[in-house]
């Protein structure tokens, strides 16, 4: 376990007076532009680092806050304080938290110490602070030392690429230094051998041995390595800033995962503190949220601790809805009340310019895209599976499709796998998942196809999704279809939503109102406008209006509770009754099961314009 900060005081630094902020794995520092966010974690890269902005040298002067308060025969000082959450097995001697104190004047740093701090609850709850003194021989010298401070610069240049990829270098050599070296010598040799002529001339003229060796240090050729991707092998520096930076995160982890091989057991652990300022920049809303999502995995895995400056959605999200992420809404008002911060996210999406009205569309678009990478991996790990998928919308749809397509087409029903969620799947995971599937497929075209079936009501995004390029060659979408008896009431205007329980015969609907298993629907929302008018004024009662075959139909629903219940039910019944309770789920299983590949004429027996009084998915509706 590494040690982390737990939280930061900061005086007269810059923008900054007075600035006390709370700490996680992951903290989120949050504001408008030239509210002094990025000094926090510049004040930081100071105290560890002993730079302001990368490689920026300090100059109290300039970095000393113009608007500090004069104090009479007292040195002007810019303070930082860092408290330090440490592993348990230091607690003993050293307490649980270090306090580390530096300060600067205009001569330079002018004084560090640390304590330690033993921490206890009183009667009334309240934290107790005991100070400890931390021995000349604590393991904790070590541990502090080894912090390590990396600041991402919000502009990510080449040439900050180019130092990431050096720093490389430095790893590698040390990691397998040598294999390494043995690969750096065979690569001499190498070259050596053509110039046998080259260095034999040089060796006869001056009187002196000569060779060409590489330099002792690899770091400035290392800059030059390059990623390439692709099957064109496209350059790292061709590709756009977007995707630059989604390499640093990967890049960073790799050197602290081979840094932490280079540890010895005993011996106090590196721990990783990365300021990553503004890491939305550069990036659509969907890269964004990946983006945060893997920063947010990266610390809680323990590979940093990190802390980020931010604009964007999709970064303060994660401080909004995960408890584990400090979020810091930094604020400056003023110049000379300076830059504060705090941790109530009260009126941030308004400071940045986000209309309150706005602002949960930006939540439920954010969860959206979560949603989609999901799904987008979820799809793809299926497709590893190396076989054909139905995606559909809840538990009781995979319950009736899996038992209509062992009783209706038992040769191939061990050749197609039915995919859902338990809870919370819908239109919307069907879609997301087709298009994980489709992502995938564009990669690996010799995978199988997948397909999803939607409730009658989801037409509108069948057809979206159908209609995109491309689409389906690997992926299509089916709706069910509109069961015969519901073709009357729907063509008088009924609003009834054709779901899988209405392709289920009226002997079920009948039993299951008997069991109580049904609910009455809003007759405001079913009925036609005009007979809703006509009830409401008594012009005709509803009663009158109801007595036809399928008054069950509009009149009731499904509970939501016992919808997988009835699934059940239905699916334990033995095969010839339970083929014809299902016979209106064919069509769309014949069509489905065509898409993706499979010989279905002469499986089926029958053609499947219509089957058993259900219009196929391409039949006209009435």
């Amino acid at each position: 376990m590494a040690a982390t900060i737990r939280s930061i005081h900061i005086e007269n630094f810059r923008s900054v007076r007075s600035l006390d902020a709370d700490l996680a794995k992951l903290t989120v520092f949050v504001g408008k532009n030239d509210c002094g966010k990025s000094n926090v974690l510049r004040a930081l890269n100071l105290f560890f680092n002993g730079y302001t902005n990368p490689g920026a040298e300090f100059d109290f002067r300039e970095d000393y806050n113009f608007f500090a308060p004069v104090r009479e025969r007292r040195a002007k000082e810019i303070i930082v304080r860092v408290e330090i959450d440490i592993p348990e097995s230091y607690h003993n001697t050293n307490g649980q938290v270090i306090v580390w104190t530096k300060r600067w004047r205009e001569e330079g740093l002018w004084s560090e110490e640390y304590v330690g701090q033993r921490l206890s609850m009183n009667r009334r709850g309240n934290e107790v602070r005991e100070p400890v003194k931390i021995p000349d021989k604590s393991n904790v010298h070590s541990l502090l030392r080894k912090m390590e401070f990396e600041y991402v610069p919000a502009v990510k240049d080449s040439q900050y690429f180019d130092d990431l990829r050096g720093r490389i270098y430095g790893i590698i050599s040390e990691v397998a230094a040598r294999t390494f070296h043995d690969s750096s010598a065979a690569f001499e040799q190498a070259i050596g051998d053509h110039l046998t002529d080259l260095t034999s001339s040089i060796t006869t003229s001056l009187g002196f041995s000569t060779r060409l060796a590489l330099p002792r240090d690899l770091y400035h050729i290392f800059e030059r390595l390059d990623f390439v991707s692709g099957d064109k092998s496209v350059s790292l520096d061709n590709r756009g800033d977007g995707i630059k930076a989604r390499h640093i995160p990967l890049i960073l982890r790799f050197m602290a995962d081979k840094k932490a091989e280079l540890q010895q057991r005993g011996n106090a652990p590196i721990s990783n503190i990365w300021a990553y300022e503004e890491p939305e920049n550069n990036l659509e809303i969907a890269s964004a949220v990946q983006l945060a999502d893997e920063i947010h995995a990266l610390a809680n895995g323990g590979t940093a601790q990190i802390l980020i400056t931010t604009h964007s959605p999709a970064f303060y999200d994660l401080g909004q809805r995960e408890s584990s992420v400090a979020l810091n809404f930094i604020t400056r008002l003023t110049d000379i009340e300076g830059t504060t911060t705090k941790a109530d996210a009260t009126g941030i999406d308004e400071s940045l310019g986000t209309l309150a009205m706005l602002a949960p569309r930006i939540s439920e678009m954010i969860a959206q895209v979560r949603e989609q990478e999901a799904a987008r991996h979820e799809a793809a790990r299926l497709a590893e599976e190396n076989c054909p998928k139905i995606f559909v919308e809840g538990e009781s749809d995979k319950l009736i499709l899996e038992r209509a397509t062992r009783l209706f087409f038992p040769d191939i029903a061990d050749q197609v796998s039915f995919a859902t969620k338990r809870d919370g799947a819908g239109h919307s995971y069907v879609i997301d998942m087709l298009s994980g599937w489709r992502a995938h497929h564009k990669h690996h075209p010799d995978r199988p196809k997948a397909v999803g079936i939607l409730d009658r009501d989801a037409v509108g995004e069948r057809d979206e999704f159908n209609k995109q390029p491309d689409n389906t060659k690997s992926a299509k979408c089916f709706c069910f279809p509109n069961p015969a008896l519901l073709h009357e009431p729907l063509r008088r205007g009924f609003k009834i939503p054709v779901t899988l329980e209405s392709l289920y015969p009226e002997p079920i609907w009948r039993d299951s109102l008997a069991r109580g298993h049904l609910e009455k629907r809003d007759p405001v929302k079913t009925y036609p406008p005009q007979l809703t008018a006509q009830i409401i004024f008594e012009e005709i009662k509803a009663g009158e209006v109801l007595q036809e075959p399928w008054d069950i139909f509009v009149s009731y629903q499904f509970e939501k509770d016992h919808k997988v219940s009835t699934a059940r039910r239905i699916c334990a019944k033995p095969d010839a009754e339970c083929s014809a309770v299902l016979a209106g789920f064919k069509s769309t299983l014949v069509d489905a099961l065509r898409f993706l590949g499979f010989e279905i004429d002469s499986v089926a027996g029958q053609g499947t314009a219509q089957v058993a009084g259900i219009r196929s998915e391409d039949a006209p509706v009435s």
